[in-house]
């Protein structure tokens, strides 16, 4: 299931997150140019993401995203992107923790900003 909040395209510069250059490295080893990047709002079913094929995972996650979610903190929209597989429809490129603080809690959507553009980098960034 998804539904769209915002079609976008929203730039990666206007994205809600957290403080960190996860998505430009997840971009990056995808071969794509992060600056060229935009997105749109939409809210995703977790069963719709490959990544949750297998949490809780083998090692221990801290539990600060999932108290804060608990308490009723507002976390930022993970990222995902197109995977090509009709199981699994979205791979995540920012938010596993986020994404499996709403597993454990038993929520079944989540908001996400799902890649809609961004170029092929020409060479690899150094």
């Amino acid at each position: 299931m998804l539904t769209i909040i915002d079609p976008g395209p929203i730039p990666l510069s206007a994205i809600e997150r957290f403080d960190d250059p996860d998505v430009e490295t997840a971009l990056d080893q995808q071969g794509l140019e992060p600056a060229t990047a935009t997105f749109r709002l939409v809210e995703v079913s977790l069963t719709d993401l490959q990544d949750v094929r297998w949490l809780p995972g083998p090692r221990p996650w801290d539990s600060f995203t999932v108290d804060a979610l608990r308490a009723g903190s507002a976390l930022p929209p993970i990222v995902i992107i197109a995977s090509g597989e009709s199981d699994a429809p979205f791979g995540i490129l920012d938010g596993l923790h986020r994404t499996h603080a709403y597993w454990l809690l038993g929520r079944p959507l989540i908001r996400a900003y799902e890649l809609l553009v961004a170029h092929r980098r020409e060479s690899p960034p150094r």
